[in-house]
């Protein structure tokens, strides 16, 4: 028997405005009840394991930063709250789909150095049978988000730009330097001083040793 959507709906609802005012157990409640069945559309996407994980937990970042930008109804066409999660998922699960076809043609390290700071690794690994994570852990990935993103916009536009397009467009180093119209060799050195930098900064906010 299914639950009754309008009452399903309106109690997302408030806890989305809850979560959007910052209240923390708002959305710890909004993890509680939609993780299981969010976690089914990423894995219908990228299979069971890892990336789907990940996904997940990018998904939940962005819920937590975008609960404000929430809209019950739009243009006079009414947005379920439960609908509003879902597309979060499934453009995360296929933004994370392209990016390893992308890395796979162009050879491009899946975990990448990004990975190591912002914790998204797209291979299956054997932490697949681990235990989803908790509301806690994913606040927790929300503040390194907001570090990692505060890190980013105090980068020089080249080492910004050249950042973005490789570890959150999953573009290669050839395609970031036709993007760009920049020699190859320059975005490669703009790639690696920048996560130098980035780095530099989120271990002087305690984010990374």
């Amino acid at each position: 028997m299914k639950p009754a959507p309008d009452t399903d709906n309106h109690s997302l609802q408030a806890l989305i405005t809850g979560a959007a005012r910052g209240d923390h157990a708002c959305f710890a409640d909004i993890y509680e009840r939609t993780h299981t069945h969010l976690f089914g559309v990423a894995v219908r996407i990228l299979g069971q394991g890892q990336a789907a994980e990940d996904v997940l937990q990018e998904a939940y970042v962005s819920i937590w930063k975008n609960a404000a930008g929430y809209r019950s109804e739009v243009d006079g066409q009414s947005i379920q709250a439960m609908t509003w999660l879902i597309a979060i998922v499934r453009n995360k699960a296929l933004d994370a789909y392209r990016a390893r076809a992308r890395r796979k043609e162009s050879g491009l390290p899946n975990s990448g150095e990004l990975g190591e700071i912002g914790g998204v690794d797209e291979e299956d690994t054997e932490s697949s049978a681990a235990p989803a994570p908790s509301a806690m852990q994913m606040l927790e990935q929300a503040t390194q988000a907001l570090h990692i993103e505060g890190c980013m916009n105090t980068l020089d536009g080249s080492y910004r730009q050249s950042l973005a397009l490789a570890y959150y467009q999953g573009l290669s180093h050839t395609e970031v330097a036709a993007q760009m119209g920049a020699p190859l060799g320059s975005v490669k050195a703009w790639i690696r001083r920048g996560l130098e930098k980035l780095k530099g900064c989120l271990a002087a906010q305690g984010v990374v040793a």
